[in-house]
C-alpha cells in the first residue's frame, strides 16, 4: 500500500491508500487494481464527509456505506494480491474485514472484539462482495442492539465448509436475543439480507443462541 492526498470538498485534505502500480499486468488484475483505488479513494470521501456531519442518524448511515464499500474494496484488493486466480479466499477476507469492523465498532470501554473463525472457502468475486457487505450489516447490528449500552460483549462470524461446495456462514453474539433487542431506524437492514441471500441462492435463519442470537446462511457451491 502506498498513500497519496486528495482534497475535496470544502479544502477538507485526505489521505488514501491506494495499490502500487501493477508491474505487466493482464486486463483482469488491471480491472481489480483499478477499481480497488476507486473504491478507497470513494471510502475516504464518504468517511471525510462523516466528520462534517453533526445530525447522529445522518451520521450512522454514512459510516455504515463506507463500511460497506470498505467491504467490496477489499474483495478486490486481495484478487490483485492473488493475481491470476479469479476467486476470493474467505477465511483471509473474512479475517481481514473483522478487524476492520473491530476498529470500526470497537470501544475501549466495551472491550468489544470481532472473532472470525473460517475454513477453506473460496467463492467468486461477486458472492465474496456479497457476503462482505452482509457480515457488515450482521456485525453492525449485533454491536449496536445486541449488548446494552456499554456491557462487554464479543461478535462471532464462523465460516465453514459445507457439502458439494457450499459453505455455513454464522454471525452470532452473547446478547439480550432478538425479543430483548429494541432496534431502531427502517428496514432497510431487514430486506437488504433477504435480498442478498437470495442473489446467492442461499438460505437463512435466525436462532436462539442461549443467550443471544445467531444467523445462520447456508450457501451453495460454484
Amino acid at each position: 500500500m502506498t498513500a497519496t492526498a486528495m482534497t475535496c470538498a470544502g479544502g477538507n485534505e485526505i489521505a488514501v491508500a491506494v495499490l502500487p502500480p501493477l508491474a505487466g499486468p493482464d486486463m483482469v488484475d488491471e480491472m481489480n487494481h483499478r477499481i480497488a483505488n476507486s473504491l478507497q479513494l470513494l471510502c475516504a470521501m464518504v468517511s471525510a464527509d462523516a466528520r462534517q456531519v453533526g445530525d447522529p442518524v445522518a451520521l450512522a448511515t454514512l459510516e455504515m456505506a463506507q463500511r460497506r464499500i470498505g467491504a467490496i474494496a477489499r474483495v478486490h484488493r486481495q484478487l490483485y494480491q492473488a493475481q491470476g486466480f479469479g476467486r476470493v479466499r474467505l477465511a483471509t477476507y473474512l479475517r481481514e474485514l473483522g478487524c476492520d469492523l473491530e476498529d470500526s465498532f470497537g470501544h475501549a470501554r466495551t472491550d468489544r472484539h470481532i472473532l472470525v473463525e473460517a475454513g477453506d472457502v473460496a467463492v467468486s468475486p461477486e458472492d465474496a462482495s456479497l457476503l462482505g457487505v452482509l457480515v457488515c450489516e450482521l456485525v453492525g447490528n449485533a454491536c449496536k442492539y445486541a449488548y446494552a449500552s456499554d456491557a462487554r460483549g464479543n461478535v462471532h462470524v464462523r465460516l465453514t465448509p459445507a457439502e458439494r461446495g457450499g459453505y455455513r456462514l454464522e454471525v452470532e453474539d452473547r446478547g439480550l436475543g432478538r425479543d430483548g433487542m429494541t432496534v431502531r431506524g427502517t428496514q432497510f437492514g431487514t430486506r437488504l439480507i433477504e435480498s442478498i441471500a437470495d442473489r446467492l441462492g442461499a438460505v437463512y435463519a435466525w436462532e436462539d443462541a442461549r443467550p443471544g442470537t445467531r444467523f445462520v446462511l447456508v450457501g451453495r457451491g460454484a
